[in-house]
C-alpha cells in the first residue's frame, strides 16, 4: 500500500470510530471529510453534520465527544506533526441553508 491509500484507510477508520461514537446520542447525523490530505495530512477537515442547530450545540457543548474526536488521530496513528492542524468541524444543516442556501460545498469554500 503507498502513503495515499494507507491515509485514506486511516481516514476511514476515523470516520467508522466516529459513527459508532454517535450511536449512543439520539442525533441524526453525517460524518464525511475534505482537504488535500493525501499532499499533507495537516489539510484535512472532518465534518459532522446535524439536522438542527440544537444538536449541533449539544456537539460541540461536550467535552468528552470533543477530546474523544482528537483522540481518534493518535488512536490511528493519524501522522503525529499534522494532528494539531485537522479541523473537526460540527455543523447543521439548519445553519448551511440560513447561510450558505443549503450548499454545503459553499458553506466551506
Amino acid at each position: 500500500m503507498n502513503s495515499k491509500q494507507i491515509l485514506s484507510k486511516k481516514l476511514s477508520e476515523i470516520r467508522l470510530a466516529i459513527e459508532e461514537m454517535l450511536e449512543d446520542k439520539a442525533i441524526k447525523h453525517k460524518v464525511w471529510n475534505f482537504g488535500a490530505y493525501d499532499i499533507d495530512p495537516k489539510y484535512l477537515v472532518i465534518v459532522v453534520g446535524t439536522e438542527t442547530e440544537i444538536q449541533k450545540q449539544e456537539l460541540r457543548s461536550d467535552k468528552s465527544f470533543n477530546e474523544s474526536l482528537k483522540n481518534l488521530l493518535e488512536q490511528f496513528d493519524w501522522p503525529e506533526a499534522a494532528r494539531e492542524h485537522v479541523v473537526f468541524s460540527i455543523e447543521s444543516q439548519e445553519a448551511v441553508d440560513k447561510q450558505s442556501n443549503g450548499n454545503w460545498w459553499y458553506h466551506y469554500k
